[in-house]
């Protein structure tokens, strides 16, 4: 009796060891693997990169089950986020549907103008980048692609995706405007918010800086941003980026609509998309604060003055010189 038991026992602890390793082998899920589907793979082609990407154990299995669930048309083109060694009825179900749809997540900094974000949207192929900054120009978008993290499908149309960054705009800079009442037009604030973004280094600094330049163009005295200068100039060969550091005399000289240096007053727009802090330091400046100039120090931090005296000798101990 107590051999037989005995027996029996192995037998069923052979009988669970067995059962685990089945589902070791065939349903532990691995690591993400992201796969794409082009348009007009068979179903064999499909079943073969499945195999080699380690997500199913058999084509022929995965066939099999295939033809007995769905349509092979029922298989969609796209990039799918999938795993290793995933059922094969949960690898079917992902690829007739979206809910595993490969998403792209891409941040797009404060202050970066619209080439900038057009070229890391065309990267990471989330879209054709010029026919966004087609768009954009066209309907003068500049200012309004609201900087934040977003998760975008590859090959997404471009208009689809300047309308996300337009909708983000609504809600994170549109109630600003109903909660700080201003004079001035929308496009004049994202103006001088832009040039507040390029300069801030420090975000406490903002609505100091903003409301030097609105001292200024409300005395109509040119606004001398060196943002606007660097936007001007666009990209710069030599140092192989946008935002030229090095601005010369000459650069201060170009003649151009965005060079603040030679033209009095604001820009025809904005020089590049905004921070909602930035645009909230021009809605909401410093009050009772009636400089016209500031310098950086080496923290990046500024020195703001009341005269152009008071400036250069900020200047000069600043810099020593």
């Amino acid at each position: 009796m107590k051999k037989l038991l005995f027996i029996g026992v192995l037998l069923l602890g052979i009988a669970i060891a067995g059962l685990w390793l089945v589902k070791a082998y065939f349903f532990s899920q691995g690591p993400v693997v992201v796969l794409q589907i082009e348009p007009g793979q068979n179903i064999s082609q499909i079943s073969k990169t499945l195999k080699k990407e380690g997500i199913i154990r058999s084509e022929l299995l995965f066939k099999l089950i295939l033809r007995l669930t769905v349509s092979p048309k029922d298989i969609k083109a796209g990039t799918f986020d999938l795993r290793k060694n995933m059922p094969d009825l949960t690898v079917i179900n992902c690829l007739k549907s979206s809910h595993c749809s490969h998403y792209e997540k891409i941040t797009i900094l404060e202050g970066w103008r619209s080439e900038e974000i057009a070229e890391a949207l065309a990267e990471r192929n989330i879209t054709n980048g010029q026919a966004f900054l087609d768009i954009v120009r066209q309907k003068q978008l500049e200012g309004y692609l609201y900087p934040s993290t977003y998760l975008f499908s590859q090959d997404t149309p471009p208009q689809k995706v300047v309308d996300e960054f337009l909708n983000q705009y609504k809600k994170n800079i549109e109630p600003l405007f109903q909660e700080f009442p201003t004079d001035l037009t929308e496009k004049q604030v994202l103006t001088i918010a832009s040039i507040v973004e390029r300069e801030a280094v420090h975000h406490e600094e903002r609505p100091k800086i903003a409301a030097v330049y609105l001292n200024r163009f409300r005395i109509n005295k040119k606004l001398e941003a060196d943002p606007t200068v660097q936007y001007a100039l666009g990209f710069s060969l030599k140092e192989n980026r946008y935002w030229k550091k090095g601005l010369t005399l000459n650069d201060l000289k170009i003649e151009h609509p965005y060079n603040t240096y030679q033209n009095i007053g604001l820009p025809p727009g904005p020089i590049c998309n905004p921070s909602a802090a930035s645009v909230k330091g021009v809605l909401n400046p410093e009050t009772d604060f009636e400089a016209l100039y500031f310098v950086a120090d080496s923290g990046g931090y500024h020195v703001f003055s009341r005269t152009y005296e008071e400036h250069l000798a900020h200047i000069k101990r600043i810099r020593g010189r």
